[in-house]
Parts: C-alpha cells; sequence; structure tokens
C-alpha cells in the first residue's frame, strides 16, 4: 500500500478510543496482505517474503486467535518468489489463495498468475499457475460464490493486449473462461458480487488519471463498461438488489456519485462534499461512501445518500483523533453498520459508522497499516496488516421464541408432543447436529444440564432443534445458526430451559428457519424483525406464512415439521436409493424386520424411543404417509433454499 504526505502524527493509544464501544480482545504478531472467515469464524492470513525461493505462507487461527496451522507450496525456484494478493473461503471451509509469481529480487517482474486452494486441515488441494510466462500478467483479489466456484482479478493478455481480467475456476481448479476488459477501463482495483448475482469491477489507468467500471455475469459475459472517467483518487463501485451500479470518483469540489441501471446507463450524477475512494451499498439499496474529509487531508469521513441521490447523513470526522492515513476496506454490516479499516503511520486503525451516520466507535491496535478485514458472524471484527487483531463489540444480539410442532411426538387430542425420549433418560446433554454432518454458523449454544432435562409437564424437553437466521437479501445465507431445546407445548428455548434463544447478530430482519434431525425444516415466508426483546415466531400457526409450497403439514387447527427425515438430507423417501426406509430396517436388523432397538438415534421417526420397522407405532409408517400413503414412489422436499 502507498503511503501519502502528511503531517506526522504519533498513533494514540486504545485508551483514546471510544473504549465502551470496542475492545481489542487479542493480537498476534503475524503480519498479512489478505483475511478471511470460515463459518465458525475461523481466521484465515496470508503473507510472503520478497526472497527468491520464497513461498506464500497461508495461517489458519480460531477465533480466540490461537494457531491452528501454516502451510505453504514449495515452488523451489531460485530465481523466482510467490507474492500473495488475497485469500477467499468458500462454504466447505477451504481457503483459496491468489498470487503472482514474481522473478527477480531487487527490481521483481510479474511472471505468472496463480490460484490455489487449501483443506480445513491444512493440506494443499490443488495450484494452479496460469498465463503464459512472463506476459505481465498477475493477480489483484478473488471471490468465491456459494457453488464454490472461483473468480479471480487481474491482469493477463486477451485480444486487445493486456487488460483486466477475471478468469473462473471450478471448486477442482479446472479454469472455465476468461473475460478480458474490451473498452479499456485501466488496471484492476476491485472485484465484488452484486445482489442480483453478476459481478462489478472497478479499475484504474496507468497514468492515474482516469477510473474505469465494468459489470458482467457469472458466465463471463460483458454486461456494460463505464471508461475513461476523470478522477484525481482511485474510485470503486458496487450494486443493489435491483441490478444498478453505484460508482464513486473524485470530483471537483469532492467526490461525485454515479448511480447506473442494470444495462449501464446513467440514472443520476451527484457530487458531495468529501473526497471518497470506496462505495458499498446497504440492505435499503442505498450507498454509502468514504474517504477522506477533503482532498490532501487525513481522516475519515463517511457520507450516504438514498437511491436518488439525496444527502441523508455525513460524518466528517469518524477517527476522532487519530487521522487514519492509509484507506485500505469498506465495509457494511448486516444492520447497514459502516466500517473502515486504515491506519496511522505506526499502527493499524479502524473506525465504525453506525447505520444513523453517528460515530460507532474507532481504534488502533497492532502495527503496520490495515490491509483488509472481515465481519465475523460472532459481531468481531479481524484486522490484518502488520499484525493480527481481533476486536470486540458489545451486542445483546436478538432474541426469539420460536414456536413448533413434531409431527413425529405430536398427539393431536391433547395439542401437546410427548416426552418420551427424555422421560427414557435418552436425550444428550450437548446438541446432536454436529455429529450429523450439520455445519454451525457463528456462536454455539453450551451444552444443557440434567437440571433441565428433569423438568415435567407441558416444558418438559422433547428435544434439541435447530434454528437459522438467513440474510434478509439473501435467504440461503445463514448468517447464524443455534442449537436450542423444544417443549412439549412446542415452545422453544434456550439451553437453560426458560429464556429465549439469544443469537449473536444485530438488530434487523432476518429469514428465520427451524430444523429437526429427523422432520423436514421449514422457514418463514418473509423476513421477520428481531432485536433484543423477544419475538415470537409461531411455525405452528397457519398464520405464520412459510417459505415455498406445503412446508408444513396441516393436522386440525395446527401447522407441524413433516416426520421421516431420518437421513437429515431434507428430502423423505420411500423408495430408491437414499431413501429413509432402509435405515429404519438397518437398525432393527435387516434380517429381523420385527425386532425394536432402544435409544436416540435418528431412525426414531415419532421419538418414543424406540425403533421399530413393523407392528403397531412403528417409524416405517410415518416415512409413508409423509410422502403419500398410496404414492411409495414419491419424495416429499424440504421447503428451504
Amino acid at each position: 500500500m502507498n503511503f501519502r504526505t502528511f503531517p506526522l502524527l504519533f498513533a494514540l493509544p486504545f485508551a483514546n478510543a471510544l473504549a465502551a464501544q470496542v475492545t481489542v480482545d487479542w493480537t498476534q504478531p503475524v503480519r498479512g496482505q489478505a483475511i478471511a472467515l470460515d463459518q465458525q469464524n475461523n481466521v484465515f492470513t496470508v503473507d510472503y517474503e520478497q526472497a527468491l525461493g520464497a513461498d506464500i505462507v497461508i495461517t489458519k487461527r480460531n477465533s480466540a486467535g490461537t494457531q491452528l496451522w501454516t502451510a505453504a507450496y514449495d515452488q523451489t525456484s531460485t530465481t523466482r518468489f510467490d507474492r500473495a494478493t488475497w485469500v477467499a473461503t468458500d462454504q466447505l471451509g477451504n481457503a483459496i489463495v491468489t498470487g503472482t509469481v514474481m522473478s527477480g529480487f531487487s527490481n521483481p517482474v510479474n511472471a505468472n498468475s496463480l490460484v490455489e486452494k487449501f483443506s480445513p486441515g491444512g493440506s494443499l488441494l490443488w495450484r494452479v499457475v496460469y498465463e503464459t510466462d512472463f506476459d505481465g500478467s498477475s493477480t489483484r483479489k478473488c471471490v468465491v460464490d456459494k457453488a464454490n466456484n472461483i473468480y479471480v482479478l487481474g491482469l493477463g493478455t486477451g485480444p486487445n493486449g493486456q487488460v483486466t481480467t477475471v478468469k473462473k475456476f471450478t471448486p477442482a481448479g479446472a479454469a472455465v473462461w476468461s473475460w478480458f476488459d474490451p473498452s479499456g477501463i485501466g488496471a484492476p482495483i476491485n472485484i465484488k458480487f452484486t445482489p442480483d448475482s453478476n459481478l462489478v469491477i472497478s479499475a484504474r489507468s496507468i497514468t492515474g488519471i482516469l477510473n474505469g467500471y465494468a459489470k458482467i455475469d457469472r458466465n463471463g459475459s460483458s454486461l456494460w463498461s463505464l471508461a475513461g472517467v476523470t478522477s484525481q483518487t482511485v474510485g470503486d463501485a458496487a450494486g443493489d438488489a435491483l441490478g444498478n451500479t453505484y460508482c464513486v470518483h473524485a470530483a471537483t469540489g469532492g467526490s461525485m456519485i454515479k448511480k447506473l441501471s442494470p444495462t449501464g446507463s446513467l440514472i443520476w450524477q451527484n457530487t458531495y462534499p468529501i473526497t471518497a475512494y470506496r462505495v458499498e451499498v446497504g440492505t435499503d439499496n442505498a450507498p454509502v461512501i468514504c474517504g477522506f474529509p477533503f482532498n490532501g487531508s487525513g481522516g475519515s469521513a463517511f457520507l450516504k445518500a438514498d437511491a436518488a441521490g439525496t444527502q441523508l447523513w455525513l460524518n466528517a470526522d469518524a477517527d476522532g483523533p487519530n487521522n487514519f492515513l492509509l484507506h485500505a476496506q469498506l465495509m457494511l454490516d448486516a444492520s447497514d453498520n459502516a466500517y473502515l479499516c486504515a491506519g496511522t503511520l505506526f499502527a493499524m486503525g479502524i473506525c465504525k459508522v453506525n447505520s444513523n451516520g453517528t460515530t460507532g466507535w474507532y481504534v488502533t491496535a497492532g502495527t503496520g497499516g490495515s490491509q483488509a478485514f472481515a465481519l465475523g458472524t460472532d459481531n468481531k471484527v479481524y484486522v490484518v496488516g502488520g499484525s493480527t487483531v481481533r476486536l470486540g463489540q458489545p451486542t445483546a444480539g436478538v432474541l426469539i421464541s420460536p414456536r413448533v410442532l413434531l409431527e413425529g411426538p405430536f398427539v393431536p387430542i391433547t395439542g401437546l408432543m410427548t416426552d418420551a425420549l427424555r422421560a427414557a433418560g435418552l436425550v444428550p446433554l450437548a446438541e446432536p447436529y454436529t455429529a450429523l454432518g450439520y455445519v454451525s454458523t457463528g456462536l454455539q449454544a453450551s451444552p444443557t444440564t440434567a437440571g433441565v432435562l428433569a423438568t415435567t409437564g407441558n416444558n418438559a424437553i422433547v428435544d434439541h432443534v435447530l434454528i437459522e437466521l438467513r440474510s434478509a437479501t439473501s435467504n440461503t445465507t445463514v448468517l447464524a445458526s443455534r442449537t436450542a431445546l423444544l417443549q412439549r407445548d412446542g415452545d422453544v428455548v434456550d439451553v437453560d430451559g426458560v429464556s429465549p434463544v439469544a443469537i449473536a447478530l444485530p438488530a434487523a430482519s432476518y429469514f428465520v428457519a427451524v430444523q429437526h434431525r429427523n422432520h423436514l425444516g421449514a422457514m418463514t415466508a418473509s423476513p421477520i424483525a428481531l432485536s433484543g426483546t423477544s419475538t415470537t415466531v409461531d411455525f405452528s400457526s397457519s398464520s405464520t406464512l412459510t417459505f415455498g409450497t406445503d412446508a408444513r403439514k396441516v393436522i386440525g387447527n395446527v401447522r407441524v415439521l413433516w416426520a421421516g427425515d431420518v437421513t437429515f438430507n431434507d428430502q423423505v423417501k420411500y423408495t430408491g436409493t437414499g431413501n429413509d426406509r432402509d435405515p429404519i430396517l438397518q437398525r432393527v436388523g435387516s434380517n429381523t424386520p420385527n425386532t425394536t432397538v432402544s435409544g436416540y438415534f435418528p431412525e426414531d421417526a415419532n421419538l418414543d424411543g424406540v425403533v421399530k420397522y413393523t407392528g403397531a407405532g412403528n417409524d416405517r409408517d410415518m416415512v409413508l404417509v409423509t410422502i403419500g400413503g398410496i404414492t411409495p414412489n414419491a419424495v416429499r422436499t424440504a421447503q428451504l433454499p
């Protein structure tokens, strides 16, 4: 990162920050060029040494800062070294690292582009070195989609010479397509996904006076390009959920935001009174920009406009007395609070501006300027630069009181579920979902206690259930998941057996999903506003609309989750490959179908503590009834996106 010329200022200690709002949880003296988190908030950082024969080193830590492993590919060359540019994670917890193979030492040149993938345990899964040797290619950044495909931004040589390039790779590392800038937008700066499932790119000319922008789809086709935008500063772009794009660049009197339509035509452009370099778009489809208060100054200024371009608020002093210089990255959280990582001459710095424009907090910590940061589902902020730091910020989280009935143990005449598992001492203290292969997101529940499981009556515990809060703008994105306890009357409570379920996410609207280990899960049809005050979401009521078709079974005047998904794969099948009937037979013994087995098993579809294949109250019939008793070849699928 390039230094600018500013008056010499000393980095202020953490005590000068808004200490009530942020804490430095831990600092590790390991520098990095980029940072990424997996769904458990494990921390991946990458770095390199400019030394012949040196490799990119990736480090994995847990969220508490403990180093789990370091890994590198030994490229063995005595004339080259690998320079790290970015790291990202996929849905499976693998780490994708991009870099550039450099040749020479005192004045190294680009020799090749590279991308490599490491497993959650640190094993190198594959490494691809691509483009023609010494053609000047390089990488800048990568992003990974939900199907684990990888999109690498960099320079490459195409039909029009050396231009900004995006190359797509499959999860196995096979190149799918290359997009070469057709319009001369400049050298690559940034690439982002847009809410309408495309990619937006920002670029800067080699001469340093022109910015460029482009949008492409995930098949590598150009949607539009905007080149030759005069600007004395680097620019940025971000998209909204409607397919529009906001581009920011320097202009006379401050910075200009251009709003472009999905086809790239100009909708409006306005000038605003700060010198901005970054832009992001919130859940309200409105842009937030940040940069310096004015050209030639230090500091951190944020400004928000609405979708029509009207300025909503301006915070010209978001970093207090710190005078942040090295602005690296801007992000918004799920509540549209804005964060900037930057630095002073001697320390990393980061500041937060609340969604209403007020200063949340600012802090300096570690050494060197910030290079990148990541927002954890645990409400922590992870920063890397001259060191690696985790920042904590207080949150009460959200409280939710779901209500759900399971078909298996439900008794219509009483309106309650049976607690046979609990009564038989079979309900485990710890949640069962990790053992079933479910990958949790965010902070997880502690085990319950024997005292909680000793409760009888309507509040007796039936079983553990799983709650997910999903993004209001993308209901396939799980922002946090928590296990909790289900009572006979359908109330879902925290592991203490009485409290609403606490989930460490900021107050906002979320899709709410509930799942059980052998019933089909369901999700609300629309986002639900959650806060620090408990909100009831009643999945047993017809007035609570659910996503999809027939997500719940109707029994009288209540709704229950469909029973029979004993394989926990979001489907109930009676015949064919992967059906739910055969595991029940296998549990009791394939050669002894009339026997029974007692225990806490997923094949116990009615949750009575006994797996039965034949006879009264057997579990096989529940599978057949769920898919339709006269249509045994049918399949019922959970209505979860």
